[in-house]
């Protein structure tokens, strides 16, 4: 994998944004490590990032404007998908690609009716950008 193709979208960079290169080595970084986890990485049993999870984070991740990198930095979970979380507008979202590939978003808003959850068995990369970018519907 290369992370080179993360850090290409650096020339698209909103204005006001972080600095590019401050940006850049923090991404690399974090994604370096993320995605080179081995099994086992937080104690037995924890499972590193599969290569269904890795190759869709991968083809989202790809064009994704930088001003959206801070969300779509991605944590591991222990069954071997990545997790994204983040605040917008007093709402919590999270997205986790889960280790078969599939999708769950959630959105804890500040009303209890306007919460939601929808698990895709089938997503495709513009479903999580779209999400990313202004949360559900992503239709």
């Amino acid at each position: 994998m290369s992370l080179s193709n993360y850090s290409s979208n650096l020339d698209r960079q909103t204005p006001g944004a972080a600095d590019p290169s401050d940006t850049k080595q923090n991404l690399d970084a974090q994604l370096e490590h993320v995605l080179g986890l081995e099994d086992g990485w937080q104690g037995a049993g924890s499972l590193a990032p599969t290569s269904a999870a890795k190759e869709f984070f991968e083809k989202y991740f790809d064009g994704l404007q930088s001003s959206y990198w801070a969300e779509s930095t991605p944590t591991a979970t222990p069954e071997g998908g990545l997790h994204m979380e983040w605040s917008r507008d007093g709402s919590a979202y999270s997205a986790d690609i889960l280790a078969g590939g599939q999708l769950l978003l959630n959105v804890v808003a500040p009303t209890a009716a306007d919460n939601a959850e929808l698990h895709i068995e089938e997503p495709t990369t513009a479903m999580l950008r779209k999400f990313i970018m202004r949360g559900l519907p992503i239709d």
